[in-house]
């Protein structure tokens, strides 16, 4: 069990995180009917909210498997990084640390001179503190940790934004777990690029769609977003700027984005029963009888389709570690060159 501290903790937060820019978000997404994700994880209660979804329905949680799977991936890495004096974790969309954690104590235990600074980057400044406290469980110093509130979605230079955090010089292992799903492919794979120098190490989780067919797997996962946990984490961001819960419904479905990519994920929508309109941050926004509101996007991906996307951005797999369901895997990415 985590402990409760009880000393001010200092938070770096990145101006896409301060209040104007956050209050155009949201007017932004309300005017686009296209929700940002992080509006689902905007209050103490929706992070705790997340984390029951997350514990119910992730197989990382709930597949032992998964997590002994995590495990060998992680005693591998340590393995690799024997030896290295000084090192920075940076975990891009930290979320409630976990898998840090467990990283954070096969690279200590493999290495207990090494001298580790984590870095938790998260929109969400709850998430983030858990992620600080589940690594200092994990054994890094409290003086080593700075967790960090950004918005990886609206910032284009992720590089430089942890510029100032991260030290110059000291190699890094760069941790992208259970965000690939959230992105659109043309947005993130360019940024990972960019963060990955010579020297580093990236390492990316995916939500893969199982079994032969692709179009298959992807319905077969479909429960773990399809069911009511889910929904009611999904609609708390329309009640929290005034929607009411019988305006209408939140339904899931699978479609491919974008078209003609055959990249096929699932959609969360809110279809409005009932005409409403509501004011937030100073301005007024209507919704029809009909109209449809998407509040979330999950990609399901294989191993051949993240070959072929960390291709295009000069990168290759190194490593893989499937589970045995092969409904979640990790990946260690490195430049083409290495």
């Amino acid at each position: 069990m985590l402990q409760i501290s009880t000393e001010p903790v200092s938070v770096i937060i990145h101006p896409s995180q301060f209040p104007a820019a956050v209050a155009e978000q949201l007017r932004e997404s309300l005017r686009t009917r296209r929700m940002n994700h992080k509006f689902h994880y905007d209050t103490p209660r929706q992070a705790t909210a997340w984390l029951r979804v997350h514990e119910a329905y992730s197989p990382a949680r709930r597949d032992a498997e998964c997590g002994e799977m995590y495990s060998r991936a992680f005693a591998a890495v340590a393995k690799r990084l024997a030896g290295v004096g000084d090192l920075d974790v940076v975990s891009l969309g930290a979320g409630g640390g976990q898998k840090d954690a467990l990283l954070l104590h096969a690279l200590l235990a493999g290495n207990p001179a090494v001298r580790c600074r984590y870095v938790p980057v998260d929109v969400s400044a709850g998430l983030s503190l858990v992620s600080r406290s589940a690594a200092i469980e994990a054994g890094v110093p409290a003086t080593n940790c700075f967790p960090m509130v950004m918005d990886l979605a609206v910032e284009p230079d992720w590089a430089g934004a942890l510029r100032g955090v991260t030290r110059a010089g000291v190699r890094r292992v760069i941790c992208f777990f259970g965000m690939l799903p959230n992105f659109e492919s043309e947005w993130v794979f360019p940024r990972l690029a960019q963060m990955l120098g010579p020297e580093d190490v990236l390492l990316v989780s995916a939500n893969l769609a199982p079994g032969p067919s692709y179009a298959a797997g992807v319905a077969q996962v479909r429960p773990q977003y399809d069911n009511e946990l889910t929904h009611e984490w999904l609609l708390t961001s329309l009640l929290n700027v005034g929607v009411e819960r019988g305006d209408g419904a939140v339904s899931l479905g699978i479609e491919e984005w974008p078209s003609g990519s055959e990249l096929l994920r699932l959609k969360g929508e809110f279809t409005f029963t009932k005409a409403r309109t509501v004011r937030c941050e100073g301005e007024d926004f209507s919704f029809a009888t009909g109209e449809r509101f998407q509040l979330f996007f999950s990609y399901r991906h294989t191993p051949e389709i993240l070959t072929a996307l960390f291709q295009q951005q000069e990168m290759r797999i190194a490593d893989a570690w499937i589970n045995q369901a092969r409904d979640e895997g990790l990946f260690r990415a490195t430049t083409a060159t290495d």
